[in-house]
């Protein structure tokens, strides 16, 4: 079940140029820079903390662990060397290049077949096809190339691993467990390969050979919480609760977060009759808002932990109840480990080995994001149109879908995504809040004011909805209506920092009601006391009032605590040129005039005309050969 934070869809859509005033304005009602950095946030993006927010099946197969990392693969891979006398080899080796550095790696897993066709002595050439066609998905190629590689390099261990990795994925229990046998053989200290045979041998049900597995593994790598945690399960499986505790116990102290091994913990404190200790694990859980009715039968039980039934249940229950046997894909499992770390072609081939042992939603969920944090917008698209497919009526796939489109700026269908959204949820005031900041975002500013003024009505108590209402207003031209909405706001939270602002920096530009406008700039700034536009919308309210040596003590703060902006090096300029300080207003004014043409493209609305800047210069540069 994938988690939605509707909220986030705001950070998405308050994000972009869609303000009249990029910065100016983004001091005025917090719009950072991109409009396509939110929508929602999936439970993977966090689920490892174990104060945040989790979603039972995400978090269940999270387990960051630098250790983990160490032990499924090497932290860092030798640079490859081309040691080959063939110029066609060497030909494609420099085209693959070229292509992994494009992330095209469909294209490289190409090149390298050319490679080992006209290289056959470099084993390492082997090794890299094998996990290109491993990472993009062709499985039955890797399979095939893999046992090619395998004969001409029977000691190769990474060949061996990923061979023995594909097979188990796709349920070839008996050839990956030879695949694995091999691994051992080249490196008995091969902790990995013990432990995923292990895996293997418990899916095929020989569960006393799987757990002979886990502790080889354990006593080579005793501080691994994955490893203790299966070790754990194939015990409870023979019902050694005692031993089994232990293993849970060090699991969840090596990693807390866990939560599987949590559940499992709490199962067998209830088995061993620790009611108290059982009902703090599932009290823990429940805090951490996963919604699993396995947990909430089990606390409803233990509030009576003498009633006969449950003692009867207690005695009679051997095993792992049916409600915990249920494990997430070992491959899901390593490569949330690698997503974590930001391992990402890793986590990728790792994603590739879940899908085909079992395709389901959170491998494509996983690769998504993955794609996304690299700019791979249009793979991250692609996976995501499958979960459509596999859950067409999910909001959660549909919303982080419009998501998607819209951080590679096809608004067109984000807007559209939404609607349908609003059609399965019609009474939902957080998508009508997303589709009025997409509609702005996209140029449709009065269906954009519509959609906000139903998100309001639909939630009249949200002071954020009356702030980004009054920012639309004021980019139609409705500076009353704008005004009235960012009052509306203080009035629902008077620590509203950014309407203050708001609605003293547009009292300033209008040049009435400077003491009303400095009010709001002082209040905000008790807020945000180094919220550099803040100060610098202070200072130009001071310099509207003729006070142009406080004026430029507040844009001086504001210039330590900003990244270079145009507008505040105008009023810089301006506030300095008023004091007769003509060559520094020169300077400020330059200053301006070339941040403007150089983030021309970037900057929106409120952004200082280049035009009148190089008037200014000119008449300060008159002004400076005059007082020669």
């Amino acid at each position: 079940m994938l988690s939605l934070n509707y909220s986030s869809f705001t950070n998405l859509l308050l994000n972009k140029k869609m303000t009249t005033h990029k910065k100016r304005f983004t001091s005025r009602w917090t719009v950072a820079k991109s409009l396509v950095s939110g929508l929602l946030f999936l439970s993977l993006s966090n689920c490892t903390t174990v104060g945040n927010q989790i979603d039972t099946q995400s978090q269940d197969f999270n387990l960051s662990n630098s250790y983990a990392v160490k032990m499924y693969e090497q932290k860092k891979h030798q640079s490859q060397t081309l040691d080959s006398k063939d110029p066609r080899a060497y030909f494609h080796f420099l085209m693959s290049l070229e292509t992994e550095k494009k992330f095209q790696f469909e294209q490289a897993a190409l090149q390298y077949k050319e490679i080992v066709k006209y290289d056959t002595e470099n084993e390492k050439f082997f090794e890299k096809y094998v996990r290109l066609l491993l990472r993009t998905g062709q499985l039955d190629e890797a399979v095939k190339a893999g046992q090619e590689a395998a004969k001409r390099f029977p000691n190769n261990k990474k060949i061996n691993m990923d061979l023995a990795d594909i097979l188990a994925s796709q349920g070839k229990a008996d050839a990956s467990i030879y695949h694995y046998e091999k691994v051992q053989q080249i490196d008995p200290k091969s902790s990995r390969a013990i432990f995923l045979k292990g895996t293997v041998l418990e899916e095929e049900g020989k569960w006393e050979q799987a757990k002979d597995m886990y502790w080889q593994a354990a006593k080579m790598e005793h501080n691994n919480p994955l490893g203790q945690f299966y070790l754990g399960r194939a015990l409870l499986h023979d019902n050694e609760l005692v031993e089994a505790e232990k293993r849970f116990q060090m699991s969840v102290i090596l990693k807390p977060n866990l939560l599987q091994a949590r559940k499992h913990l709490a199962w067998v404190y209830e088995r061993l009759g620790k009611h108290e200790d059982a009902l703090k694990e599932y009290n823990l859980l429940l805090k951490l808002k996963l919604k699993n009715s396995f947990i909430d039968e089990r606390v409803a039980k233990l509030q009576n932990p003498s009633d006969p039934a449950y003692i009867n249940e207690m005695s009679d229950h051997k095993g792992i109840p049916p409600e915990l046997d249920k494990q997430p894909n070992i491959h899901m499992r390593i490569a949330a480990i690698y997503f974590e770390e930001s391992l990402y072609l890793r986590a990728l081939a790792e994603l590739q080995l879940a899908v085909a042992a079992d395709d389901h939603k959170d491998p494509h969920v996983l690769m998504a994001r993955i794609y996304e944090n690299q700019g791979r917008l249009d793979k991250a698209i692609e996976e995501f149109e499958i979960l459509r497919n596999l859950e067409p009526e999910s909001m959660d796939i549909l919303l982080y879908s419009a998501r998607l489109y819209s951080l590679d700026e096809k608004m067109d269908i984000a807007i559209k995504l939404l609607g349908n959204a609003i059609e399965m949820e019609p009474e939902n005031d957080q998508i009508y809040h997303s589709l009025a900041l997409a509609q702005m975002s996209n140029q449709e500013n009065d269906k954009a004011v519509a959609s906000m003024k139903k998100a309001l009505a639909l939630n009249p108590k949200k002071d954020s909805y009356y702030f980004e209402l009054g920012a639309l207003m004021e980019k139609v031209g409705n500076f009353k209506g704008a005004i009235e909405n960012m009052r509306q706001a203080i009035e629902i939270n008077p620590l509203h920092s950014n309407a203050h602002n708001f609605l003293g920096y547009i009292y300033a530009l209008e040049g009435r009601d400077l003491d009303r406008a400095l009010e709001h700039l002082k209040k905000a700034l008790t807020i945000q006391p180094r919220n550099g536009y803040f100060l610098d919308s202070l200072g130009w309210i001071y310099f509207k009032k003729g006070e142009s040596e406080k004026a430029l003590t507040q844009i001086q703060k504001a210039l330590i605590y900003t990244d270079p902006d145009p507008v505040l090096y105008d009023h810089l300029g301006d506030i300095l040129f008023s004091l007769k300080n003509y060559d520094e207003a020169k300077g400020a004014w330059k200053n301006s005039h070339s941040l403007t043409l150089h983030n021309k493209d970037d900057l929106g609305g409120e952004i200082p005309n280049p035009q009148i800047l190089q008037e200014k210069i000119e008449k300060a540069k008159k002004l400076i050969q005059q007082s020669y």
